[in-house]
């Protein structure tokens, strides 16, 4: 008689989940896998690299950038190790091709070129003093202001812009599971953490010095090896908050799987330690607005875990869980002393306008936004806030030299005004339909219905926040890493839409 194979079985995957046996999954394309480490290893050096504020780093940025943008375009060649469809080949530019960020962000890039190609004004300096001189220029174009690019100009601006735009192109084409998007995260969040333990041991041993060697310009101001405190509040925020969406997403698959171990306790440790980060800024807008993300994402979580099955513990595990990250929290907050954190909070409401560190901010939001009125179509251009604002700034005379001194004020304290300032209201059209474009992707990818990426929606949601009262887009850490989150948020949500919640 012939022989017969003998009949194979399929173990269930959920009987697979409880008994620990891995899971058989496609591994990631090498290209793909390369993608990754370069975009990881830019994420992790922006921070490290004193938040990426010296022109050296920037440099070195935009080739991270660059070679990112590269290995996203390369084509593909998928064999049966790869996916289980088969052995193909994969295009990847006719992807960016229909990326509509991809033609608004190039939109955007030639605007600011326009600026720096037609310049208005050129700065001039002799000695200790400074002043603009009026160039002839094309009037019904775009037009800028000729300045040192070690200070700021248009073209450091166009650079810093060019950077997150290759980053969010790259990560749009060349991410293409949904494994890619978490491990990202999750290196962002490993970094981000490591960087807080960092801030926080500067904090305890007092030094003035960034990694206790580096001169510091800032002093106390500075945390960690971000130079301006309100910039790391900003940046360990964000973190925090993507940590959170992780945290959550691990804690509910482990819930579906059964499975007996799960990152999520590991996650929920590093998030404690942003956390302490942010309060030991000692920002006190990055302290208000983790007080209410906390709040915001603690009720939704136990709601979250109330009315759907499956997705979370006893009340008694969840109830001892919620205790120890208190009980961590509070021994954090008594041996570190971060009661200072909350006495500035304190002094912030009760002060009001008394404050000068508040009422200066107003006034000179006031003043910018004087200044944006005068060219609000075109903006004065990008990077001239610096050089055209002290003809504003004279006329309020709390911060022009409230003590006999001229006050220097490089940033408007908001983002908003100072996009205005700098690209009128053509810049904010097309900025506003890139945001437009990604909340209509969202919505019908139906991230409404996905907890852990409505939390990543909200981090970036309160950075935004953040930049009413501060200037958290100025800096590139940020900046790119709040621009890579939204793509990353977009991929996850268009993923997880096409193939339905991993069961």
């Amino acid at each position: 008689m012939p022989h017969r194979p003998a009949p194979t079985f399929r173990a269930d995957p959920t009987l697979q989940a409880f008994r620990g046996e891995a899971r058989a999954s496609a591994s990631l394309h090498p290209l793909e896998k390369t993608l990754l480490i370069i975009v990881g290893a830019h994420l992790c050096f922006t921070p490290w690299a004193l938040g990426t504020m010296p022109p050296w780093s920037q440099f070195i940025s935009l080739a991270f950038a660059v070679a990112a943008f590269a290995v996203a375009l390369a084509n593909r060649h998928y064999s049966d190790d790869h996916t289980p469809e088969g052995a193909f080949k994969l295009i990847m530019w006719p992807k960016l091709v229909r990326f509509p960020l991809f033609w608004l962000g190039l939109a955007l890039l030639g605007y600011v070129a326009i600026q720096a190609l037609n310049p208005a004004w050129v700065y001039a300096i002799n000695g200790g003093s400074w002043w603009l001189v009026p160039l002839e220029h094309i009037t019904w174009l775009p037009s800028g202001i000729e300045s040192p690019f070690v200070k700021m100009n248009a073209w450091r601006v166009l650079m810093l812009y060019t950077i997150p735009w290759l980053v969010v192109c790259a990560v749009w084409v060349g991410f293409t599971r949904r494994a890619a998007v978490q491990r990202l995260l999750t290196i962002v969040v490993a970094n981000g953490a490591l960087l807080a333990i960092i801030g926080i041991l500067q904090r305890v041993t007092g030094t003035d010095k960034i990694l206790w060697f580096a001169s510091n310009s800032g002093g106390r101001n500075a945390f960690s090896t971000i130079i301006y405190k309100n910039h790391a509040g900003a940046y360990f925020n964000l973190v925090l908050m993507l940590g959170v969406a992780l945290l959550y997403w691990y804690f509910a698959r482990s819930e579906r799987r059964l499975e007996r171990t799960s990152p999520a306790p590991v996650i929920a440790f590093l998030c404690a330690l942003l956390g302490i980060g942010v309060l030991l800024t000692y920002s006190r807008a990055a302290t208000i607005l983790l007080v209410g993300f906390t709040l915001v994402a603690f009720i939704g979580f136990i709601i979250r875990c109330a009315v759907t099955r499956g997705e979370g513990r006893s009340p008694l595990t969840l109830g001892l869980l919620c205790a120890g990250f208190a009980i961590f929290i509070g021994l954090g907050a008594y041996f570190l002393n971060l009661n200072t954190s909350f006495d500035r909070v304190g002094k912030l409401i009760e002060a009001g306008k008394t404050d000068y560190s508040v009422s200066s901010r107003l006034v000179v939001r006031e003043a910018a936004w004087e200044m944006a009125q005068d060219n609000l179509i075109t903006g004065w251009g990008a990077g001239s806030f610096r050089y055209m604002f002290p003809a504003y700034q004279r006329n309020y005379p709390e911060i022009y030299k409230p003590w006999g001194v001229m006050l220097g004020w490089n940033e408007a304290h908001n983002d908003y005004v100072q996009l205005l300032d700098e690209l009128g209201l053509i810049g904010a059209a097309l900025l506003l339909a890139m945001l437009a474009w990604v909340g209509r992707h969202l919505w019908r990818n139906q991230i409404h219905r996905r907890p852990h990426l409505a939390f990543i929606a909200l981090a970036l949601a309160v950075t935004l926040a953040h930049a009413f009262v501060d200037f958290p887009a100025q800096n590139p850490a940020i900046l790119l890493l709040w621009c890579a989150s939204l793509v990353l948020l977009s991929r996850w949500a268009e993923l997880e839409h096409r193939r339905g919640n991993d069961r």
